[in-house]
């Protein structure tokens, strides 16, 4: 799977408010983190904080609200 997909993938799966906690738990800015979801260039060590705490984010929210993202 291409990068630029599953980022496309992850974002579509995040509820509202997810950004700004992401942004958090990385030390990534929000704005960065939008930045990279649009497919700016990146750092790779910043790409690869992103997409490690987006899935452990999604996987978090799922088995909180027993729902599935998107």
């Amino acid at each position: 799977m291409q990068v630029n997909q599953k980022l496309t993938e992850l974002k579509n799966k995040l509820p509202l408010g997810a950004i700004t906690e992401i942004a958090e738990k990385t030390g990534l800015t929000a704005k960065t983190i939008d930045n990279i979801f649009k497919g700016k260039p990146c750092r790779a060590n910043n790409l690869k904080k992103l997409i490690t705490e987006t899935e452990n984010y999604i996987k978090e929210y799922e088995s909180l609200t027993g729902v599935s993202s998107k």
